[in-house]
């Protein structure tokens, strides 16, 4: 993660040093989203065909031997945009690997009491590696030394990762997997099962729709229209820019580090949807605010209260859906949750008037607690049990037969 952070830090010094210009740039970061959402789906299969600690550890090897091919590639002199491009078409592609599997595999690791724990301290290290550990030292490496420094350290990062996979012995007892051999893939269950069952619980399908639209709804505003509100609406600059991400990353921190510490109640999965909803609030009042300062406490809300819902909501999968089509879940809620971000974008990019920001600012903190409401009514959330809970004579899920084993114990929702 720290590795990552750095990337993001060197990727457009690097296309810069190279005589790029915006548009090389753009070229870069689109391949890299390119190959995310095009592959993640396959990453999902992966995830449920093949055990998921090799899935891991090859798709960070293919990481190191790309990130070591640009190493070699610019010692010789040789280094071009288009190498770049291809490079991160490979990262976006290994992250859509290596991620289902990493969040389907941490159940094969951990207890089932212990997930929420493992959960939120896995948020925690995220924020404090990606948002700020990672970025900044890669600006410190930057000035130092130089740009292809930071990706030699990305490389290294890589490497020493597939190491630590390597290292892993899974087969921790009350995993929720509750295979012989924690780790290694059950009976195949066809892509069309693996559907079925998805669109056979409401709860999965709803909750994952839900978090697409929301995401359409905010992420064009928050990553393209804020920094010109910033500087147009309330004549800050970069600094202040950068002091409200790290304002949401401290307040994810502390919500990582709360949630770690508490039982996790019984009605989380309401919570989870309610919380989201608080974090998505606070846009519509983004435009309205009078002084740059006013924004610092509407972002620590949407850092505190999305990374409450994220955490509960890898709880949710990980206890709540069959080993055997975990993978391929996650990886439908990846791609549910990334291909719209682009769309966002391009919407928010279509003006920065301030009766068009007033518009996409309000809609997209209004809609998602009018989508809430809806979908407390049309899903019981409390049927779902906490992680550890045992419960009495359960309703049949409406599963696929190669399904049934597995999910026995859950109820449906």
């Amino acid at each position: 993660m720290i590795g990552d952070g750095v990337w993001l830090v060197a990727l457009p010094w690097v296309a810069m040093e190279l005589g790029g210009d915006s548009s090389d740039l753009a070229m870069v970061v689109g391949a890299e989203a390119v190959g995310l959402i095009s592959c993640v789906l396959v990453g999902g299969v992966l995830a449920d065909r093949f055990p998921r600690k090799r899935v891991i550890g090859a798709s960070f090897a293919v990481s190191f031997a790309a990130l070591g091919g640009l190493v070699v590639v610019h010692a010789v002199g040789q280094l071009m945009v288009w190498h770049l491009v291809c490079a991160a078409f490979v990262l976006g592609a290994s992250a859509a690997i290596s991620g289902p599997a990493s969040d389907a595999f941490t159940p094969d690791l951990v207890p089932e009491e212990g997930l929420h724990s493992a959960n939120a301290l896995e948020s925690t290290v995220r924020s404090l590696t990606m948002r700020m550990a990672g970025p900044a030292l890669g600006g410190v490496l930057i000035s130092v030394l130089d740009s292809m420094s930071v990706i030699v350290l990305n490389a290294v990062s890589f490497g020493v990762a597939a190491l630590c996979v390597a290292l892993v012995r899974p087969g921790v007892p009350g995993a929720v997997s509750g295979r012989v051999e924690a780790g290694e893939p059950a009976e195949p269950v066809p892509y069309r099962q693996a559907l079925r069952y998805l669109f056979g619980e409401r709860w999965l399908w709803v909750l994952i729709v839900w978090s697409g639209v929301v995401l359409l709804l905010q992420s064009g505003p928050r990553q393209v229209l804020l920094p010109f509100l910033i500087s147009d609406r309330l004549h800050g600059d970069a600094r202040d820019y950068g002091l409200l991400i790290a304002v949401t990353g401290i307040a994810a921190v502390v919500a990582s580090v709360v949630l770690g510490a508490r039982k996790v109640p019984r009605d989380y999965a309401r919570r989870m949807l309610l919380a989201w909803t608080a974090g998505a609030a606070p846009l519509a009042l983004m435009v309205f605010v009078p002084a740059f300062w006013m924004l610092l406490p509407m972002a620590a809300l949407y850092g505190f209260f999305s990374t409450v819902g994220n955490v509960y909501w890898s709880t949710l999968i990980q206890t709540s859906v069959p080993s055997a089509v975990r993978g391929r879940v996650i990886s439908v809620d990846w791609l549910g949750s990334l291909a719209l971000v682009p769309l966002s974008a391009v919407i928010a990019g279509v003006g920065t008037g301030r009766a068009f920001m007033v518009v996409v600012f309000v809609l997209g903190g209004t809609l998602p607690v009018l989508m809430t409401l809806a979908t407390l009514r049309w899903v019981d959330l409390n049927a779902l049990r906490p992680p550890g809970e045992t419960v009495e004579q359960p309703a049949a899920p409406a599963v696929p037969q190669a399904l049934e084993p597995e999910v026995a114990a859950r109820p449906a929702a």
